[in-house]
């Protein structure tokens, strides 16, 4: 869920030739799953949830301690519709869970059209009770003053359509370096992406989160596949005030919290600068593959994530989609390896 920045190459090429000196490499750790007792969960699903068309078992993931809402990815520029929306969203709110759609946003496009076409999958489909989220993670070569205009005229569209305020969804390097962290869109409700243990801090000049999306690998009863997990900030009761337009509901649940301490959420939340160098020192040509699997090794992910990451990475630099422009800003700037990882996730969509 990536598009690549096509600016600061000069930035890039010397960052690049720093790397070529570079060796020393992340201290370990271990990773292991967490649950969180006592608060509002909930998850958000794709096609890829659904390998081979296989159903999510809604009524299991709803079941006693389990998520209570769900967003389904319901479609993507102006034309392109997940299959199993309908499906989702109908059986998700028949288990029981506050459900919401989300679209993914391509900004190469016209916002009024996909704003339109989205509008059109939730009016014609199942009842929702969250909003309608833009999930914005993705620039196109839009510039920060273009990609806010394209945003607002997407937003206020779906409003119009829907009858119903939406809510962003984005992560914090991508707000903060391609839309200049702009305080323009307070009056929406946000959901951001950070995989760490604590809460993170809004972005934008919004005073609170809405939801948190805290992994993108949680494990679920009744669905197959990992899965992104999320926290509503506030109580069941609130989810509810929420869910009923009610946007001002909730805060402070989530600032007051402190997750349990857990090594797969510690390995996320480091400093990812070095992880970024040995990644441009692959792509330079310093490292190899066998290099870069050593160095998410030893920042603390597992044999298999680790090679998962290189092999992700050798990937994107083969096919000429590897985000070298963004990965020089993060050495520059103060972000995580969780913040890595989805700028990572972003380059291969």
């Amino acid at each position: 869920m990536y598009a690549r920045s096509r600016t600061n190459h000069a930035l890039t090429a010397a960052v690049l030739a720093v790397v070529m000196a570079f060796t020393s490499l992340l201290a370990p750790a271990t990773a292991q799953a967490q649950t969180l007792p006592g608060l509002v969960s909930g998850v958000d699903v794709a096609g890829h949830q659904r390998p081979g068309g296989a159903p999510i078992n809604w009524r299991q993931v709803s079941g006693p301690g389990g998520q209570q809402f769900a967003f389904v990815k319901a479609s993507e520029g102006s034309d392109w519709k997940n299959d199993f929306y309908d499906e989702d969203a109908q059986a998700a709110a028949d288990a029981g869970m506050q459900v919401g759609a989300y679209h993914y946003a391509r900004p190469a496009g016209d916002p009024l059209a996909q704003a339109r076409f989205f509008a059109s999958v939730i009016n014609d489909g199942p009842a929702t009770q969250l909003p309608p989220v833009l999930d914005l993670e993705v620039d196109e070569g839009l510039g920060p003053l273009q990609l806010a205009a394209w945003t607002s005229i997407f937003l206020k569209e779906v409003e119009a359509q829907t009858g119903t305020k939406p809510m962003i969804y984005t992560y914090r390097y991508f707000w903060y370096e391609h839309m200049n962290n702009t305080d323009a869109f307070t009056d929406y409700p946000l959901w951001l992406a950070a995989y760490q243990n604590q809460p993170p801090r809004p972005v934008g000049g919004w005073d609170k989160l809405s939801f948190w999306q805290r992994s993108d690998s949680g494990r679920v009863a009744g669905i197959n596949t990992p899965v992104d997990m999320n926290l509503f900030n506030g109580t069941n009761s609130q989810l509810g005030q929420f869910a009923g337009g009610n946007y001002s509901a909730g805060g402070g649940v989530l600032e007051a919290f402190q997750v349990p301490d857990s090594d797969e959420l510690r390995v996320l939340e480091q400093d990812n600068t070095k992880l970024v160098l040995a990644i441009l020192a692959l792509a330079g040509g310093a490292f190899g593959i066998s290099q870069l699997t050593e160095a998410a090794d030893q920042a603390g992910f597992g044999a298999t994530d680790a090679r998962n990451i290189a092999g992700h990475v050798q990937k994107l630099a083969n096919e000429g989609e590897l985000p070298l422009d963004d990965l020089a800003k993060m050495v520059i700037g103060e972000y995580q390896i969780g913040d890595l990882l989805i700028l990572l996730d972003n380059a291969a969509k």
